[in-house]
Formats: structure tokens, sequence, C-alpha cells
């Protein structure tokens, strides 16, 4: 699922051209990649260098949601220039994987080294398999996109809740679903950008092309991000946090 609101269209996939449809997932990954480079490299930053300046930012309740929006209004500036300034879009990606590698320092502050280790591997073997599927079935997964989307909805509104009115078995729950929700949308995801580049960039508009590539990679970037943290929450909650 595109989770800023780009649709997939058609009912099923055909096969394209595949050395073009090869090429763009090249793009789109190492596009993901470098902001997840970004994201680390910022967040171990925060943990060596700025620990306390981190810790003063997320010091409340209210800091932390002033931040969540900011990081929203990154998203929307995003998704709106990025089909028609797919290198301006870049750069935005890039300056969200800055913002989020600064909340990540406070993980990082917080829960061990091996701890969110073995999480990552969780989330890049559950990722990795998850895409697969999205990129390798023949059907479209377009129907799942209401539902998908109000699950997302749905874990926002709990998580910002359980902020304020703290339930461990609440907390549990969301991080279950939170699971199971960004693996399906990987999965989603994938088999919506193979199919909008079949309709869109096979047809040899290089700014639409890129566009979408950039767009992909802000998708997946999300989905990665979002299943990594809701593991890390499973992986604490079981096994503890930084002593």
């Amino acid at each position: 699922m595109d989770n800023f609101g780009f649709e997939q269209q058609g009912p099923r996939l055909v096969n394209p051209d595949a050395t073009g449809l090869n090429d763009f997932f090249k793009k789109v990954y190492t596009y993901m990649a470098l902001a997840l480079l970004v994201t680390a490299a910022t967040a171990y930053l925060g943990v060596t260098l700025f620990a306390a300046q981190i810790a003063a930012i997320f010091s409340s309740t209210m800091s932390s949601l002033v931040m969540f929006a900011v990081m929203m209004g990154f998203v929307w500036l995003f998704s709106s220039r990025v089909y028609t300034n797919p290198g301006q879009a870049f750069g935005m990606l890039m300056g969200f994987s800055v913002l989020n590698g600064v909340t990540f320092a406070v993980i990082g502050l917080t829960t061990s080294l091996g701890m969110i280790a073995s999480a990552f591997f969780t989330t890049a073997l559950l990722f990795a398999g998850m895409a697969l599927y999205g990129f390798t079935t023949k059907k479209s997964m377009s129907s799942l996109s209401s539902i998908l989307f109000g699950s997302v909805i749905a874990l926002i509104i709990g998580g910002i809740i359980n902020m304020f009115f703290f339930n461990s078995i609440v907390y549990l729950f969301l991080s279950v679903v939170g699971v199971v929700v960004f693996a399906i949308m990987t999965a989603y995801d994938m088999n919506r950008l193979k199919a909008m580049y079949i309709e869109y960039g096979s047809q040899g508009d290089a700014t639409m092309t890129q566009g979408l590539a950039v767009s992909g990679a802000l998708s997946l970037y999300m989905d990665f991000i979002n299943l990594f943290i809701y593991i890390l929450r499973l992986f604490t909650a079981f096994g503890g946090s930084r002593d």
C-alpha cells in the first residue's frame, strides 16, 4: 500500500519487460537502502553525541506528538511534489530519514544493541519474504487497500491513546496487529508498485518513472520501519530492555 494516498489501478497484473521492471526496482531499493542508512547514521550520532538533546526533545508526550506532526507534514509535502519534481522529493525523503533517525536515537538509548540487532534481522527476513510474495503473485492485491488503510489509522489512533492511558495488554495487542498489518502492507506495496510501473513507468516518461521510484522507496521504507518498530516492541516486551 502506498501509505500516503496513491492507489493501485487494474484488476490483475501482466508480465512487463523484465529488464525495465528489474531496473525500476533496483532504483527503488537503492533509494530505500539510502534512506535506511541515513536513519541508522542519524540514530547513531544521536546516541553517541547528542543523547542529552535527544532525551530533552522526547521528554514529554506532547513533544513526541509535535515531532510526529512535523514528520507527517514532511510526508504531505513529499506526496505533493513527488511526481512533478522527483529530485526535490528525493531530498525530502532523505530529510524525512533524518527525522526518523532522531526518533530512533531514543530506541538506541533505551534498548540493548543485541535486541535491536535481533529485531532488525527478523524484520529483514519477514520484509524480504512478503516483498517477494507481492512481486511474484499474479493476482492484484488492490482489494486490500481500504482494509489496510483503515488498519493503519486504527493503529495510529490506538497508539496515541495508549500513550496517555498506557495499558500493557493493549500495547502487546497493538504490537502484534502492527506486525501483521505491515507485513501484509509490504506485499501490497510491492504488488502495487509493479502494477503502477506496468501502467505508467513502462511508457517511457522519465519524470513519472523517477517519481514512482522515489514514492515507492518511501512506501517500502515506511513498511520496513514500522515492521521493525512493532517487532522490536514484542522483543523488548518478552526479552527486557537495556539494563
